[in-house]
C-alpha cells in the first residue's frame, strides 16, 4: 500500500508540475559556448550568467504573469501575456499592449503586425534583431523549451524590451 501511494504521488508531482519544461539556458550569439552563457531559468526564476543567489532573481514567471524579483507576488506584476499579447500589469484593454507575439515568431512593438514594428525575430530558438534571420545577425541563442510568456521574461532579462 505505501508503495502505491509513493508512486501515485510520484505520478501527480510530474504531470501537475508548473515547472514541467526543466531549464533554460541562455547564451550570446549563435551558440551554446558554456563560456558565453548569460541566463539561466529555473524553477520559474531568471538568474543572471551562472548564479543561484535568490537575491539575483531578475524576474519570476508563472504561468502567464511576469513578476520582477523573486517573490512571484502579484504586488511585483509588471506583464501578463494572454492571445499572442505582452499585456502591461493585469490589463486587458487593447491601449494597454506592450508587445505583440506574431505567428511567424517576430515580436512587434505595441498591437501590431506592421513589419516596420518588428524589433526581434525568434526562429529555431535564435533570437535575432529587427525582421532578417542572417545567421550573423543572431544575438541570442535559447537552450531548452520555453511558453512565449518565458520568452518575454528572458527579452526582459537581457534589456531588449522594458
Amino acid at each position: 500500500m505505501k508503495r502505491f501511494l509513493l508512486i501515485l504521488s510520484l505520478v501527480f508531482t510530474l504531470v501537475f508540475s508548473n515547472s514541467s519544461q526543466g531549464q533554460i539556458r541562455v547564451f550570446a550569439g549563435n551558440a551554446n559556448y558554456i563560456t558565453d552563457q548569460v541566463l539561466h531559468f529555473t524553477n520559474n526564476r531568471i538568474f543572471p550568467a551562472y548564479t543561484f543567489d535568490f537575491n539575483a532573481v531578475l524576474y519570476t514567471v508563472i504561468r502567464d504573469k511576469i513578476m520582477v524579483g523573486g517573490s512571484g507576488s502579484e504586488f511585483d506584476l509588471i506583464y501578463t501575456y494572454r492571445d499572442g499579447r505582452l499585456y502591461t500589469g493585469n490589463a486587458m484593454y487593447s491601449g494597454q499592449i506592450a508587445y505583440t507575439l506574431g505567428e511567424n515568431g517576430k515580436i512587434y512593438k505595441g498591437d501590431s503586425n506592421f513589419e516596420l514594428d518588428v524589433l526581434y525575430t525568434v526562429q529555431n530558438n535564435v533570437i535575432y534583431a529587427g525582421s532578417g534571420t542572417f545567421a550573423g545577425d543572431a544575438i541570442y541563442f535559447i537552450e531548452g523549451r520555453y511558453s512565449p510568456a518565458d520568452l518575454f521574461g528572458i527579452l526582459l532579462s537581457l534589456d531588449l524590451i522594458s
